[in-house]
């Protein structure tokens, strides 16, 4: 008898173990879950990020700078100012060479994680200046996505340029962007 009363008291303790993990899980998958509306949100920031680059936003580079949550950091530019400062020299480069600039993205991923979401997306940039327009840049943003008072915000974004991607006109991005 109390060889079964062993067996029954393992095989509950078990159970309830296992019972304790399914829910440890399902309470962890619901801390990180996202609504449509944040997979939305997501998505829209990643196209407002395109105009504002492209664009410019407000002259000053606030506009893009207010992508970012205020210790935001884009490469090796971080914080706000920095950001702003970064992208209003880029503009300025634009400018000053006569030609523009716009980026289109394919293949966006969002996963969720417990401080927000990790996104990450495929860039081609192309030069709509030349005659004609041919694409000068691709590469991979990998982002930190964190949710706000004013909604979604990059926390954290490095671009990586693809290292076999050779344009057929080698002219452009490189040099904006480096200052040259």
């Amino acid at each position: 008898m109390a060889r079964k009363a062993v067996v029954i008291v393992a095989l509950a303790a078990l159970m309830a173990g296992a019972g304790l993990g399914w829910t440890y899980s399902r309470a962890s998958a619901a801390e990180t879950a996202l609504t449509t509306q944040d997979y939305i949100d997501i998505h829209n920031l990643y196209g407002t990020y395109t105009r504002f680059t492209d664009m410019g936003g407000a002259g000053d580079g606030s506009d893009y700078a207010s992508l970012f949550t205020e210790d935001g950091e884009f490469n090796n530019a971080k914080g706000r100012d920095a950001l702003r400062k970064m992208i209003k020299g880029f503009h300025d480069r634009l400018q000053k060479n006569g030609w523009s600039s716009r980026h289109t993205y394919t293949g966006l991923v969002i996963t969720p994680t417990p401080e927000g979401a990790k996104g990450s997306v495929y860039l081609l940039t192309f030069n709509v200046t030349a005659k004609p327009p041919f694409v000068d840049h691709s590469g991979v943003y990998e982002d930190w996505l964190v949710k706000t008072g004013g909604g979604w915000k990059y926390k954290k974004r490095i671009y990586r340029s693809s290292e076999s991607f050779k344009p057929s006109m080698r002219q452009g991005m490189d040099e904006i962007w480096a200052g040259r």
